[in-house]
């Protein structure tokens, strides 16, 4: 009996990560054609061939599949921001960022699209704020430094121009590749001093 219950299970949880996957990819095609606010379930459940209940049964509306895709966004990048240090980061910051890079290059259909979003600037936001606080907690950084007001701003400067370079290169706004953006942002991380 208690196999049966397992095989049971088992089956639930591919039909409901099949179901996920398809209201996603809905949604995705549908943003390629009109913006976000203008998608409804009904959009998404005709173009995915699902019904109604089974959309509801995996998010409240909408703006739930767009959250969902953005935290999983969230937690590719905090992968590779788990082994951020502060100071090997600004001796060579080369290779963090050319993994950003590589991570955008594997999916930059989809993070384009997510930059086009209406609520794309909130999400940038978390994004600053999750990179700001990886450096922010670093415990390598001396107590002096982290105290004073400059530490901050940098902090803040450099989050927020390193965001922005990948947005305005995701809109189109910059005519380079990955690389480019990442070589250039090193080069310019390595001429600062930052103590």
């Amino acid at each position: 009996m208690e196999e049966t219950t397992e095989i049971k299970q088992k089956a639930e949880y591919r039909s409901a990560k099949r179901s996920r996957k398809m209201i996603r990819e809905a949604f995705l095609t549908l943003l390629k054609k009109k913006p976000e606010t203008k998608i409804t379930v009904t959009d998404i459940v005709n173009l995915a061939d699902i019904n109604r209940t089974t959309f509801y049964a995996h998010y409240p509306d909408v703006r739930g599949v767009v959250e969902e895709i953005e935290n999983d966004v969230i937690d590719k990048m905090m992968v590779i921001l788990k082994d951020f240090h502060y100071f090997s980061f600004f001796k060579n910051p080369a290779p963090l960022l050319l993994q950003i890079s590589r991570f955008l290059e594997m999916d930059i259909d989809l993070y384009k699209q997510l930059i086009r979003i209406d609520s794309s600037d909130a999400f940038l936001e978390k994004l600053k704020k999750i990179f700001a606080e990886f450096m922010e907690n670093d415990p390598d950084i001396p107590e002096y430094i982290r105290e004073k007001s400059s530490f901050a701003i940098r902090v803040s400067y450099f989050t927020g121009g390193i965001v922005n370079a990948y947005k305005q290169w995701l809109t189109g706004e910059l005519n380079c590749s990955l690389n480019d953006i990442s070589m250039e942002i090193a080069s310019i991380i390595t001429e600062t001093d930052l103590s």
